[in-house]
């Protein structure tokens, strides 16, 4: 059987769940709680589904997701935001703390930049991969560490860089 861990923020809250699927059964387990039945039907011609969670019935209708996670469900007829992020992004993100501040993203050893993935004036989410740097004949994806506005770029591919050289700044957005 396959597991796959996630992290979901639902109305504020953060849960843990883990997902296990294989020989045409799939279980959930959320929090501490223990590995219970999930089946799912597409209702409404598959612009939603009948999702039976133990012996519970819901009503669910996803209606987008955009790059950081974040899906608009309607859960028995209630709206419900939600964020949905694999457990190792989600590690990932919560890692970057306090350094999720300024928006300057830096180099910490010396590298290579190999690929700029964003624009001056591109808007990006936390965590979004903005350039890529080799480093040790490895190459390391550097993401946005807030959300916001890209608006300098000081470095170009095939450029060499030194420790606390800054690779891309970004204006972050209030609460980015």
């Amino acid at each position: 059987m396959m597991k796959k861990s996630y992290v979901l923020h639902v109305d504020g809250q953060e849960h843990h769940t883990v997902v296990a699927s294989g020989d045409d059964q799939t279980l959930v387990q959320i929090g501490d709680g223990p590995l219970t039945d999930l089946d799912n039907w597409p209702v409404q011609g598959g612009k939603a589904f009948s999702l039976r969670v133990g012996n519970r019935m819901h009503l669910v209708h996803l209606t987008g997701m955009d790059s950081k996670g974040n899906v608009m469900a309607t859960i028995n007829g209630r709206p419900v935001p939600l964020q949905v992020m694999d457990e190792l992004k989600a590690q990932a993100l919560a890692s970057l703390g306090s350094a999720a501040g300024n928006g300057t993203i830096a180099a910490d050893i010396p590298g290579l930049v190999v690929e700029v993935k964003v624009g001056v004036g591109q808007v990006v989410h936390q965590g979004e991969p903005v350039i890529v740097v080799e480093a040790m004949k490895m190459q390391n994806e550097l993401c946005a560490s807030v959300g916001g506005t890209v608006t300098s770029i000081p470095v170009a591919a095939g450029q060499t860089v030194n420790p606390g050289d800054p690779l891309v700044i970004i204006d972050p957005e209030p609460g980015g």
